[in-house]
């Protein structure tokens, strides 16, 4: 956890007894005398807790209470104010200017110091997530500061899951909290005694640790929670092996299970100025582990992947259409958007051609004339062939039966009667994604 920051405002005298006392309590402590030095350290330091007098030389310790909650945006510091009159009047009219706190200043210095603790861990408790329990953004920020200004290396990662929104889409958005909250045992789970793990929201989780631990804890991560997401849906899904997800149309896809994706920086590999900097280096590397197939993490210290590259040729569609008037529809339609396109209505002619042509996409109807093999036996016949591993299947069929079309292997499954534009938009979002496979 961050450690957490006093400041104490109070005259000469009292200031340094003050601040010995609560510098036991492990916090870091700032002392001024006075509030236009006070004033000048809140431009950049964020205190957890502000201890001052109610009587200072140059003014009303209640009406610079009143000034902070005026000025300072949340989280604001906790305000406990030292006052000297035992009127009860008094001490109430301190809590209307803005105190959090009334202390007497002939309180027990032991008391003082469990209050304040009280205090902090209030405040801590308070900027936790509260769905997990975990630090918070704000706690995160403070902690990456913190780290960014020690001259011990350290390393970040950041942690999210793949298809959390088809999942939510599938099951529920309370389903998806508890997967959440699985995730975050999960990081609480792999992080060492010196390490900090946070919740930044939704699935978006972060933690620091040394260098050397930095691919241990990311493989912890990885097997831990492989090891226990399959029990967050049916037998029959987790032994399928995706999800479908439906889109407009009618549309069906088949969606990986949930997955990790973590990226991963370090001070070891080049220099960070600011926690933004890490925050969103460590995001980048992230998104590049998504986009790559079967990959966990990417580091700042590896290669990265190139994506969304463009192909210098044209990619090549092989259309399987037993109707005639379609298939030239299609073959005009997607030539004119400037691909390859070949065309054929029998099964075995379509293997035949794939091998020769290589296509990036097989555009198919189930329905064939073939008696030897229809279109769920070619689509079978394709995913199970390494050949042709990098090749898309789209089923666009008049059967009504989109658990068959995904079942025999097809990357997406489209009704007819479709719009033409639906299908050029499915096709363009499929090719441009070949690469990562």
């Amino acid at each position: 956890m961050p450690t957490p920051t006093i400041m104490i405002i109070h005259n000469p005298k009292a200031v340094a007894q003050y601040a010995t006392l609560l510098d036991k309590t492990g916090s870091k402590v700032h002392a001024v005398t006075s509030f236009e030095e006070a004033n000048e350290l809140l431009s950049f330091l964020h205190p957890d807790l502000i201890l001052l007098a109610a009587q200072m030389e140059e003014g009303d310790g209640r009406l610079y209470c009143q000034q902070i909650r005026a000025t300072l945006t949340h989280p604001r510091p906790v305000l406990v104010l030292l006052h000297s009159s035992e009127d009860v009047n008094e001490r109430i009219s301190s809590f209307r200017y803005g105190a959090d706190d009334v202390l007497g200043e002939n309180i027990d210095r032991s008391e003082l110091a469990i209050r304040v603790l009280a205090h902090l861990r209030r405040r801590q408790e308070e900027l936790c997530n509260p769905l997990t329990q975990m630090p918070g953004p704000i706690m995160i920020r403070r902690m990456l500061e913190q780290v960014l200004v020690q001259d011990r290396p350290w390393a970040a990662l950041s942690i999210d899951l793949n298809n959390l929104r088809v999942y939510n889409e599938t099951y529920g958005d309370l389903a998806g909290d508890q997967l959440i909250k699985a995730l975050g045992a999960v990081c609480m789970s792999s992080v060492g005694e010196n390490d900090f793990a946070g919740h930044i929201e939704a699935d978006d989780f972060f933690i620091i640790t040394s260098p050397e631990r930095r691919l241990h804890v990311a493989e912890m991560i990885d097997r831990q929670f492989n090891d226990m997401s399959r029990r967050f849906y049916p037998p029959e899904v987790s032994e399928r092996g995706y999800l479908i997800s439906t889109g407009r149309g009618g549309i069906r896809r088949r969606v990986p299970l949930i997955s990790i994706a973590i990226g991963i920086v370090s001070s070891t590999s080049r220099r960070y100025q600011s926690y933004v900097d890490v925050l969103t280096e460590s995001r980048d590397n992230r998104y590049l582990a998504k986009q790559e197939a079967h990959c966990v993490w990417v580091e700042d210290t590896e290669a990265k992947p190139q994506v969304h590259r463009e192909h210098s040729s044209r990619s090549t569609i092989l259309v399987v259409e037993p109707d005639g008037a379609m298939a030239c529809l299609l073959q005009e339609i997607l030539s004119l958007e400037g691909y390859s396109v070949e065309v054929t209505a029998s099964a075995n002619d379509a293997l035949d051609k794939a091998r020769d042509l290589h296509p990036d996409l097989i555009l198919l109807e189930s329905n064939l004339a073939d008696r030897r093999m229809d279109g769920w036996g070619l689509c079978r016949t394709i995913k199970e062939t390494e050949e042709f591993s990098q090749c898309w299947v789209v089923m666009v069929t008049s059967n009504p039966d989109q658990s068959l079309a995904l079942e025999s292997g097809a990357d997406l499954y489209m009704p007819k009667p479709f719009e033409m534009p639906s299908l050029l938009s499915e096709l363009s979002l499929l090719l441009r994604s070949r690469q990562r496979r």
